[in-house]
């Protein structure tokens, strides 16, 4: 049975296709575009230290800005993305830490974690869509189907799968053993399904950082641009030259 935290999690996701007018039955188009253009939440997509996938940074003023490791794959970066989306939409504080592998695979107790994945889940492979594609206990070309349709990995598909109750114990055990293990590649060569085209595969990874529009003229982007100095720019921003010089360095900026 769903815990408090993904339940809660999973309805904010609810709320916030209905509110984007989104068919519950299909995969989010854009979760970049979706973020940026529609819910006017600035993204950064840097080079970030392999450890980490990403943050969610909340301002004293309200401000917001969403992180992601762009070098990592981009079914782990729609997925990251719609993690720190869920930190917002559950209402959750500027006191979070940075994500790693571990918070996004289910490892940590956090209840903001736990609801952040739950809302991601929601988001990206929606329940009703989900259970009108696989009608059947799945076997794995199921699950890469499912990974494929939704822009998600064949892991995220299966926890997925196993959420909804839609794969028993045994079943489950050894799809992910076989995922775990490379089998799952031969599969994905099969099943040959077309690739998920958005904005975030259309990021160039040998082009980070990439900021959002809506930061154009401010610190960063004159940072990036090369426009502005360290010094400058930590004046402007209240810290430490060296602070913001490592900060930028972690990014690849």
């Amino acid at each position: 049975m769903a815990g408090k935290d993904t339940n809660t999690g999973a309805k904010r996701a609810r709320e916030t296709r209905a509110a984007l007018s989104l068919d519950p039955n299909t995969p989010l188009a854009c979760i970049l575009t979706t973020i940026e253009e529609t819910l006017s939440l600035p993204v950064i997509i840097a080079a970030m230290p392999e450890y980490i996938a990403g943050a969610c940074w909340r301002g004293d003023n309200g401000d917001v800005v969403l992180w992601v490791n762009g070098t990592q794959a981009k079914v782990r970066c729609r997925f990251t993305l719609a993690h720190e989306l869920g930190h917002i939409r559950c209402g959750h504080d500027h006191d979070l830490p940075v994500e790693t592998l571990k918070t996004l695979s289910g490892q940590s107790s956090d209840s903001r974690e736990v609801q952040a994945n739950a809302f991601a889940a929601q988001l990206l492979m929606p329940a009703d869509g989900i259970r009108a594609l696989v009608e059947t206990e799945p076997t794995l070309e199921d699950v890469v189907t499912t990974a494929a349709r939704f822009g998600t990995s064949s892991i995220a598909a299966l926890y997925r799968l196993n959420t909804l109750k839609l794969v028993g114990a045994q079943r489950y055990q050894r799809l992910k053993r076989e995922i775990d293990e490379g089998l799952v590649d031969a599969v994905w060569e099969h099943v040959d399904p077309p690739p998920f085209e958005d904005g975030m595969a259309a990021i160039d990874p040998e082009r980070l950082p990439r900021l959002s529009p809506q930061l154009a003229g401010k610190g960063l982007d004159a940072l990036a641009g090369g426009t502005s100095s360290i010094a400058s720019v930590a004046a402007a921003a209240g810290c430490s030259p060296q602070d913001l010089a490592d900060g930028a360095l972690a990014i690849g900026i």
